[in-house]
């Protein structure tokens, strides 16, 4: 499962957050580089092989994967992968690219006679092209929320966390309501 030819060597360096199934590491590659990361540890528990890889990780693996060959500006970059089975639990490892805070922590920060309009137009600019560049791939992130907006110290913001994202796909069976919904003008429908 991992996504380069060799898996990202690194240094766990602090806990930075936690979720129902695992947590989430700021971390140091090893090497070269010396980069810092997001390392999202989740932990299954139980037998995989009857029960399976939870549906939202086995999409937000897939979903990244796909974003990455775009390489947006505005959409977190998954750098590596790995599922390591550990008795009869599975440890699923995803690395991402780090950003240093979310947008509940940018906007604590503020000044308070608040963000300039120039700011906040950036901040907004870079996020509905984010939310653009999902749309025009067919991707509902359905989980936008300041917790999973993320801004750099060098004020780049990035989407992160397609955990309950969805592709959308044309196949759904639509009832005979959203059929005539659809096709009726909207001044026909009030």
């Amino acid at each position: 499962m991992s996504i380069g030819t060799q898996p990202l060597c690194y240094e766990l360096l602090a806990e930075v957050g936690q979720g129902y199934y695992g947590k989430v590491y700021k971390a140091r590659e090893v090497g070269e580089k010396q980069r810092l990361l997001a390392v999202k540890k989740f932990t299954i528990h139980g037998d995989t092989s009857e029960s399976g890889i939870p549906a939202f990780m086995i999409r937000e693996v897939a979903l990244l994967r796909k974003m990455q060959h775009f390489n947006h500006p505005n959409i977190v970059k998954l750098l590596d992968a790995s599922a390591v089975p550990v008795g009869v639990s599975l440890d699923l490892t995803l690395v991402l690219e780090y950003i240093d805070q979310d947008l509940s922590t940018y906007l604590s920060k503020a000044p308070a006679s608040g963000l300039s309009r120039d700011c906040i137009k950036d901040v907004m600019q870079q996020l509905l092209q984010g939310l653009d560049f999902l749309h025009m791939n067919m991707v509902l992130h359905r989980d936008l929320k300041p917790e999973n907006i993320l801004i750099s110290s060098r004020g780049e913001v990035k989407i992160a966390d397609f955990g309950l994202a969805r592709i959308l796909t044309f196949n759904i069976a639509l009832t005979p309501e959203l059929l005539r919904l659809c096709i009726i003008k909207p001044s026909v429908q009030l």
